[in-house]
């Protein structure tokens, strides 16, 4: 087994088929974060993009391990703070250090690595992504939450009449849209959020508004890769609107934003059960929520990704810092201390958006 790092943008098309076939045979790897095109987009806006490729003895392509090289020191996700999940695109038990060895780091740093896959022994952290699957039809769905006690879509439901009454009738909810408007719209209720809220303006790095902005532009013929736009309409405005990444049958919510005048009918709520709906009747299986202690997540979701944090590393100071990291967040988050326990993981957090966000010529500068 050897490993060579490149550029994503000069993968070869055998390549690139391997490593859609690795995702179509693991059930796991459905998100969109973890399909070339996802690693391929990110690449053409940050130089610092490399794929470490596994390969066997006869030079073919085995394995797959995206990484954004965020220092001399360690490696990050590709995307950074804007990818939910990151995983090793191939078979268990390969020796995944060699990867790090390759790209010459000190590590490569997990922030929701899959547990069910390759890198779970590389896990110290554990967190879950909450999934709406309804590979069943939406009814079917439906029918799961109520039974397991949860009344979330009747009462989405019943404000989604009120709002429609109220507004005359006059609601439509309109599914895969591309209107420019609509989406240029979320972007500004969502800055506007961040700001209100004292969370980083990541629309602020132009690599991330050029990445999000492919996303909506991507070829909706595509049946890899792409954006997927909902939009709840008021008298023909949008009162709420969500923008999702899809990969196959697969969505991953991933922006959504309303009009703070209609907050009393929650319009995103509302949009969210009706593109469960319309996903579902167009042939998607599921939309993965991501994670986050967030009872709307906890409300939809029937299905929990196990993910964690942590690091692939090799013996060296850079690897020995993050280990003690972790080590000092486990001892903390057991002693009853209160909020307190919530105070490393948050601050790990926080250092690995900065890191994250930041592109080369940021840094330089």
């Amino acid at each position: 087994m050897r490993v060579e790092c490149v550029s994503p943008l000069a993968l070869e098309s055998q390549d690139v088929a391997r490593w859609r076939d690795a995702l179509v045979a693991d059930a796991e790897l459905t998100s969109p974060y973890l399909t070339p095109d996802w690693v391929q987009l990110v690449a053409r806006h940050r130089g610092d993009v490399s794929v470490a490729v596994f390969r066997d003895d006869q030079n073919g392509a085995v394995g797959f391990l995206p990484v954004q090289l965020s220092s001399s020191n360690a490696a990050m996700p590709v995307g950074g703070p804007i990818c939910d999940y990151q995983a090793f695109i191939g078979p268990a038990g390969v020796d995944l250090s060699l990867a790090v060895r390759e790209l010459g780091v000190g590590r490569i740093d997990l922030t929701a690595g899959l547990a069910n896959n390759a890198v779970a022994d590389c896990l110290f952290a554990r967190d879950a992504g909450h999934v709406v699957r309804f590979a069943g039809g939406w009814q079917d769905w439906c029918d799961q939450r109520a039974a397991a006690g949860s009344k979330t879509i009747s009462r989405t439901r019943k404000k989604l009449a009120k709002l429609t009454r109220d507004q005359g009738g006059d609601v439509d909810i309109e599914s895969f849209s591309t209107d420019p408007e609509a989406f240029e719209m979320l972007l500004r209720w969502k800055r506007a959020q961040m700001k209100r809220t004292g969370v980083t303006d990541i629309f602020e790095h132009a690599w991330i508004d050029r990445v999000v902005r492919d996303c909506f532009a991507w070829p909706a013929a595509d049946p890899h890769f792409g954006g997927a736009m909902f939009v709840l309409r008021v008298k023909g405005q949008p009162a709420a609107v969500l923008f999702c990444l899809r990969a196959r049958r697969a969505l991953h919510a991933w922006f959504v934003a309303h009009d703070a005048n209609l907050a009393v009918h929650s319009p995103g709520l509302i949009l969210f059960v009706e593109a469960i709906r319309a996903a579902a009747e167009a042939g998607f299986t599921e939309m993965d929520l991501g994670p986050g202690d967030y009872a709307f997540k906890e409300s939809l979701a029937n299905h929990a990704r196990p993910i964690g944090a942590g690091f692939i590393g090799r013996p060296g100071l850079s690897a020995a810092y993050k280990a003690a990291q972790f080590q000092m967040r486990a001892l903390i988050e057991r002693l009853p201390v209160g909020p307190a326990r919530e105070w490393p993981a948050k601050a790990m957090r926080r250092l690995d958006i900065a890191r994250g966000l930041a592109a080369p010529a940021d840094r330089a500068a």
